[in-house]
Protein backbone atom coordinates (compact mmCIF):
# COMPACT_ATOMS: atom_id res chain seq x y z
CA UNK A 1 0.00 0.00 0.00
CA UNK A 2 1.81 3.45 -1.41
CA UNK A 3 2.00 6.21 1.52
CA UNK A 4 1.44 9.93 0.25
CA UNK A 5 2.70 13.06 2.03
CA UNK A 6 0.89 15.90 0.63
CA UNK A 7 2.71 20.00 1.87
CA UNK A 8 0.09 22.29 0.73
CA UNK A 9 1.08 25.54 -0.88
CA UNK A 10 -0.25 29.14 0.04
CA UNK A 11 -4.29 30.16 -0.24
CA UNK A 12 -4.16 34.04 -0.02
CA UNK A 13 -1.57 35.63 2.49
CA UNK A 14 -1.46 32.27 4.35
CA UNK A 15 -0.36 28.54 4.02
CA UNK A 16 -3.88 27.30 5.97
CA UNK A 17 -3.44 23.24 5.34
CA UNK A 18 -1.44 21.00 7.56
CA UNK A 19 0.56 18.47 6.22
CA UNK A 20 -1.39 15.23 5.20
CA UNK A 21 -0.09 11.62 5.16
CA UNK A 22 -2.50 8.96 3.36
CA UNK A 23 -1.72 5.17 2.73
CA UNK A 24 -4.23 3.70 0.31
CA UNK A 25 -4.00 1.94 -3.65
CA UNK A 26 -7.28 3.67 -4.69
CA UNK A 27 -6.77 7.43 -6.80
CA UNK A 28 -10.19 8.07 -5.87
CA UNK A 29 -10.13 7.52 -2.47
CA UNK A 30 -6.76 8.87 -2.00
CA UNK A 31 -8.31 12.47 -3.48
CA UNK A 32 -11.68 12.00 -1.65
CA UNK A 33 -9.31 11.91 1.66
CA UNK A 34 -7.77 15.28 0.73
CA UNK A 35 -10.64 17.17 0.03
CA UNK A 36 -11.67 16.15 3.23
CA UNK A 37 -8.87 17.14 5.28
CA UNK A 38 -8.38 20.66 3.61
CA UNK A 39 -12.38 22.02 3.42
CA UNK A 40 -12.11 22.78 7.23
CA UNK A 41 -8.99 24.71 6.96
CA UNK A 42 -10.07 26.50 3.35
CA UNK A 43 -13.26 27.41 4.01
CA UNK A 44 -13.05 30.43 6.06
CA UNK A 45 -10.42 31.88 3.71
CA UNK A 46 -12.28 31.61 1.01
CA UNK A 47 -15.33 33.12 2.35
CA UNK A 48 -13.37 35.69 3.03
CA UNK A 49 -11.83 36.60 0.17
CA UNK A 50 -15.49 35.95 -1.55
CA UNK A 51 -15.26 32.77 -3.23
CA UNK A 52 -17.00 30.25 -0.96
CA UNK A 53 -18.06 28.36 -3.38
CA UNK A 54 -14.72 27.11 -4.44
CA UNK A 55 -14.85 25.13 -0.96
CA UNK A 56 -17.19 22.48 -3.24
CA UNK A 57 -13.97 21.60 -5.29
CA UNK A 58 -12.11 18.74 -5.93
CA UNK A 59 -8.31 17.64 -5.75
CA UNK A 60 -6.78 16.34 -9.19
CA UNK A 61 -2.68 15.13 -9.42
CA UNK A 62 -0.29 14.93 -12.68
CA UNK A 63 0.59 11.72 -13.77
CA UNK A 64 3.25 10.62 -11.64
CA UNK A 65 1.08 11.86 -8.46
CA UNK A 66 4.29 14.13 -7.81
CA UNK A 67 2.16 17.44 -7.89
CA UNK A 68 -1.74 18.09 -7.29
CA UNK A 69 -3.99 21.20 -7.37
CA UNK A 70 -7.70 21.65 -5.91
CA UNK A 71 -9.78 22.39 -9.31
CA UNK A 72 -13.58 24.09 -8.56
CA UNK A 73 -15.83 23.54 -11.62
CA UNK A 74 -19.30 25.10 -12.62
CA UNK A 75 -20.02 22.95 -15.90
CA UNK A 76 -23.23 24.57 -15.71
CA UNK A 77 -21.91 28.39 -16.28
CA UNK A 78 -18.82 27.08 -18.14
CA UNK A 79 -16.76 28.13 -15.37
CA UNK A 80 -13.55 26.96 -13.37
CA UNK A 81 -10.83 27.46 -11.07
CA UNK A 82 -7.70 25.88 -9.88
CA UNK A 83 -6.07 27.02 -6.54
CA UNK A 84 -3.65 25.88 -3.82
CA UNK A 85 -1.05 23.48 -5.22
CA UNK A 86 0.47 20.60 -3.71
CA UNK A 87 3.76 19.03 -3.35
CA UNK A 88 3.26 15.05 -3.17
CA UNK A 89 5.59 12.35 -1.82
CA UNK A 90 5.12 9.28 -2.35
CA UNK A 91 6.62 5.73 -1.21
CA UNK A 92 4.96 3.09 -3.32
CA UNK A 93 5.94 -0.38 -2.04
CA UNK A 94 5.81 -4.11 -3.80
CA UNK A 95 3.48 -6.75 -2.91
CA UNK A 96 3.33 -10.37 -3.80
CA UNK A 97 0.68 -11.94 -6.43
CA UNK A 98 -0.96 -14.41 -5.39
CA UNK A 99 -3.16 -16.98 -6.86
CA UNK A 100 -5.39 -16.74 -3.12
CA UNK A 101 -9.23 -17.11 -3.64
CA UNK A 102 -10.26 -13.59 -3.07
CA UNK A 103 -7.17 -11.99 -3.01
CA UNK A 104 -6.88 -8.35 -4.82
CA UNK A 105 -4.47 -6.29 -6.08
CA UNK A 106 -5.90 -3.36 -4.84
CA UNK A 107 -4.82 -1.59 -8.15
CA UNK A 108 -0.93 -2.54 -7.69
CA UNK A 109 0.46 -2.81 -11.29
CA UNK A 110 1.74 -6.03 -11.87
CA UNK A 111 5.33 -6.23 -13.23
CA UNK A 112 6.02 -9.79 -13.31
CA UNK A 113 7.09 -11.48 -17.05
CA UNK A 114 4.74 -11.39 -19.46
CA UNK A 115 5.10 -7.69 -19.24
CA UNK A 116 7.36 -5.34 -20.59
CA UNK A 117 8.70 -4.66 -17.37
CA UNK A 118 9.96 -7.87 -16.46
CA UNK A 119 13.32 -9.09 -15.76
CA UNK A 120 15.17 -11.03 -18.81
CA UNK A 121 17.40 -12.96 -16.65
CA UNK A 122 16.65 -16.03 -14.88
CA UNK A 123 17.14 -17.42 -12.04
CA UNK A 124 17.72 -20.75 -14.18
CA UNK A 125 19.88 -19.18 -16.40
CA UNK A 126 22.17 -18.23 -13.27
CA UNK A 127 22.42 -21.58 -11.78
CA UNK A 128 23.06 -23.31 -15.19
CA UNK A 129 25.77 -20.71 -15.91
CA UNK A 130 27.29 -20.86 -12.44
CA UNK A 131 26.56 -17.80 -11.90
CA UNK A 132 25.62 -18.96 -8.20
CA UNK A 133 25.27 -21.84 -6.22
CA UNK A 134 21.70 -22.02 -5.00
CA UNK A 135 17.80 -20.14 -5.12
CA UNK A 136 18.24 -17.35 -3.15
CA UNK A 137 21.60 -16.22 -4.19
CA UNK A 138 20.45 -16.53 -8.43
CA UNK A 139 17.60 -14.25 -6.91
CA UNK A 140 20.57 -11.47 -6.14
CA UNK A 141 22.14 -11.95 -9.19
CA UNK A 142 19.16 -11.68 -11.44
CA UNK A 143 18.36 -8.39 -9.66
CA UNK A 144 21.55 -7.29 -9.66
CA UNK A 145 21.80 -7.77 -13.36
CA UNK A 146 18.48 -6.40 -13.87
CA UNK A 147 19.99 -3.08 -12.19
CA UNK A 148 22.71 -3.12 -14.26
CA UNK A 149 20.86 -3.39 -17.54
CA UNK A 150 18.20 -0.58 -16.33
CA UNK A 151 21.19 2.03 -15.79
CA UNK A 152 23.39 1.14 -18.91
CA UNK A 153 25.64 -1.19 -17.65
CA UNK A 154 24.71 -4.06 -19.39
CA UNK A 155 23.74 -3.63 -22.71
CA UNK A 156 22.18 -5.44 -25.91
CA UNK A 157 21.23 -8.96 -26.14
CA UNK A 158 18.23 -11.03 -27.55
CA UNK A 159 16.02 -13.67 -25.68
CA UNK A 160 12.60 -15.27 -26.73
CA UNK A 161 9.26 -12.72 -26.74
CA UNK A 162 9.14 -11.26 -23.66
CA UNK A 163 12.20 -11.99 -22.05
CA UNK A 164 14.60 -9.36 -24.78
CA UNK A 165 17.20 -7.74 -22.74
CA UNK A 166 17.54 -5.47 -25.56
CA UNK A 167 19.05 -1.54 -25.65
CA UNK A 168 15.59 -0.47 -26.91
CA UNK A 169 13.45 -2.43 -24.60
CA UNK A 170 15.18 -1.09 -22.04
CA UNK A 171 15.12 2.56 -22.97
CA UNK A 172 11.25 2.33 -23.19
CA UNK A 173 11.14 1.10 -19.59
CA UNK A 174 12.92 4.13 -18.48
CA UNK A 175 11.24 6.47 -20.99
CA UNK A 176 7.71 5.57 -19.75
CA UNK A 177 8.55 5.09 -15.82
CA UNK A 178 5.59 7.79 -15.29
CA UNK A 179 3.75 4.32 -15.68
CA UNK A 180 4.60 3.04 -12.21
CA UNK A 181 5.57 5.74 -10.77
CA UNK A 182 3.52 6.11 -7.73
CA UNK A 183 2.07 2.91 -8.09
CA UNK A 184 2.38 -0.10 -5.41
CA UNK A 185 4.41 -2.72 -7.62
CA UNK A 186 3.61 -6.51 -8.43
CA UNK A 187 5.25 -9.75 -8.75
CA UNK A 188 5.39 -13.33 -7.62
CA UNK A 189 8.87 -12.84 -5.46
CA UNK A 190 8.40 -13.45 -1.88
CA UNK A 191 8.95 -10.40 0.05
CA UNK A 192 10.35 -12.29 2.74
CA UNK A 193 12.46 -15.52 3.42
CA UNK A 194 11.85 -17.83 6.16
CA UNK A 195 13.89 -15.94 8.96
CA UNK A 196 12.32 -12.50 8.08
CA UNK A 197 14.96 -11.09 5.91
CA UNK A 198 14.02 -8.99 2.79
CA UNK A 199 14.19 -10.78 -0.71
CA UNK A 200 15.50 -8.84 -3.83
CA UNK A 201 13.42 -8.51 -6.69
CA UNK A 202 13.64 -6.69 -9.75
CA UNK A 203 10.20 -4.82 -8.94
CA UNK A 204 12.00 -3.18 -6.29
CA UNK A 205 14.94 -1.81 -8.78
CA UNK A 206 11.86 -0.22 -10.54
CA UNK A 207 10.40 1.51 -7.58
CA UNK A 208 14.20 2.89 -6.59
CA UNK A 209 14.56 3.71 -10.35
CA UNK A 210 11.06 5.84 -10.40
CA UNK A 211 11.61 7.68 -7.02
CA UNK A 212 15.98 8.39 -8.40
CA UNK A 213 14.38 9.59 -11.87
CA UNK A 214 11.63 11.50 -10.13
CA UNK A 215 14.01 13.43 -7.60
CA UNK A 216 16.44 14.26 -10.40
Amino acid sequence: MATYQFEFGALGDSRPVPPLTVQTTDPDTLSRAVVEHARPHITPILTEMGRPELADCLFRMNRDRSMGQFLWLDLAGGKSAEFLPSRITTTPERIQRKRTAGWTANGARYVGRGTRWGNPFTITDCLEAGLAESKDEARKVVTDQYRQWLVGELDGGPGPVGTSWSRERRDWIRSDLDELRGRDLMCWCPLVDTDGNPVPCHADVLLELCHTTQES
